[in-house]
């Protein structure tokens, strides 16, 4: 991707007008999809593709969002046949979509007025036509997990859209634990690191504070009134361009407790275990079989129950589960998100599996580090911020 590109990538929203060389990349990744979305109506014997899914309808649009609709059923929808592209949305969303989300992508519109029914608009596309869905629908054929596997590959235009969305999760993350001050709450620090998300154009998908060792209880914290008096464990998911990225970090104020530290240290062991393991044709079942032998040999045997460990992220947070018995080999340009847990310490970014190995996407900042080795080579996982 050209430098000029990447310069609108990283732009905060609401997004300057484009320029014709950022529009030309993104058309070129859309042309690209439209050929394997060709392709794939080949393969079904199928004249179009009627795509009704969220996290699809931001793939295939390279990244737009229809911000703003909080019904469902006025949600925009997308028609594809083998060598063109339509929108279809309400007249009160369409003006919008081209001139903020659309323009110059090659798109045509159908629209249904807001009084009207989007479900008329879908029939009638599809009356009397052979059309593959990628949701159950009555008379569509079903293309929902052949899209699903497509959109874990990330092309070179997504994956650097997902290197800025790493690097907004980690700055609201971190110059959150910089600038929090002892006893506030863990809604204040939520409060924060939502604003620092939404200022930078990232929508918060989740966000968990958890203090003082709530998190040792509750693996999914969430957030509470409850103040932070020695330490504190924040994760956040976030979504932009279409793409999702979670990561973690922890602070304490003063000298950490020794169990903590412990902790923190073991769970830190454990994902670099998971890092150096993330290679092409990695098989997810061994990876996690490795990391239960390291919670066994830092003393926590039993942790890894308490917790996922991780998932392959992308256009939805999560669109692969990995468990124990997971056999579905990892592949180059896709997103791996490692979250081990012990105690009240989580260890948790976000990686691309290179054809060269693990790229981290939740790089630190500002921040101080611990050095881990893992079979001869050395991985830094974010240590305690001591305040």
């Amino acid at each position: 991707m050209n430098s000029t590109a990447e310069s609108v990538v990283l732009s905060v929203e609401p997004s300057p007008p484009a320029t014709a060389e950022a529009t030309a990349d993104r058309r070129a990744d859309l042309d690209s999809k439209q050929i394997r979305i060709g392709k794939l109506l080949e393969e079904f014997g199928c004249e179009g593709l009627l795509v009704l899914d969220p996290e699809n309808f931001g793939w295939l649009t390279s990244g737009a969002a229809a911000r703003g609709v909080v019904d469902p059923a006025d949600y925009p929808a997308l028609y594809f046949s083998a060598d063109q592209r339509w929108l279809l949305t309400s007249n009160v969303d369409s003006q919008r979509m081209f001139d903020e989300e659309l323009d110059g992508l090659g798109f045509q519109l159908k629209q249904w007025p807001w009084h009207g029914d989007r479900e008329q608009l879908l029939a009638d596309l599809c009356h009397g036509r052979n059309v593959a869905g990628d949701v159950p629908r009555a008379g569509l054929k079903p293309v929902g997990e052949q899209l699903r596997r497509l959109r874990r590959f990330l092309s070179p235009y997504e994956q650097a859209c997902f290197r800025a969305v790493g690097t907004i999760v980690s700055h609201a993350l971190e110059a959150t634990c910089r600038n929090l001050s002892q006893n506030e709450t863990e809604r204040e620090a939520a409060g924060q690191l939502h604003h620092r998300l939404v200022h930078r154009g990232a929508q918060p998908v989740l966000v968990e504070v958890a203090a003082d060792g709530r998190s040792r209880r509750y693996r999914h914290c969430g957030y509470t009134a409850v103040p932070i008096r020695h330490y504190a464990v924040l994760m956040a998911t976030a979504r932009k361009y279409g793409l999702c990225v979670m990561a973690s970090r922890s602070l304490c104020f003063g000298e950490p407790d020794a169990a903590f530290r412990r902790e923190h240290a073991a769970a830190s062991k454990v994902s670099a275990t998971y890092i150096a393991s993330s290679w092409p044709d990695a098989l997810p079942r061994q990876i996690l079989t490795t990391g239960k032998y390291v919670y066994q040999l830092t003393g926590f045997e039993h942790e890894w129950r308490h917790c996922s460990q991780g998932h392959i992220t992308g256009r939805a947070p999560v669109e692969l589960k990995l468990l124990p018995d997971t056999e579905e080999l990892f592949q180059a340009d896709w997103g791996v998100t490692w979250q081990a847990s012990v105690g009240a310490a989580f260890s948790c970014d976000t990686f691309l599996i290179g054809s060269d190995g693990p790229v981290s996407i939740t790089s630190t900042e500002d921040w101080p580090l611990k050095r881990i080795r893992v079979q001869g080579a050395d991985f830094f996982r974010p240590d305690l911020l001591l305040r």
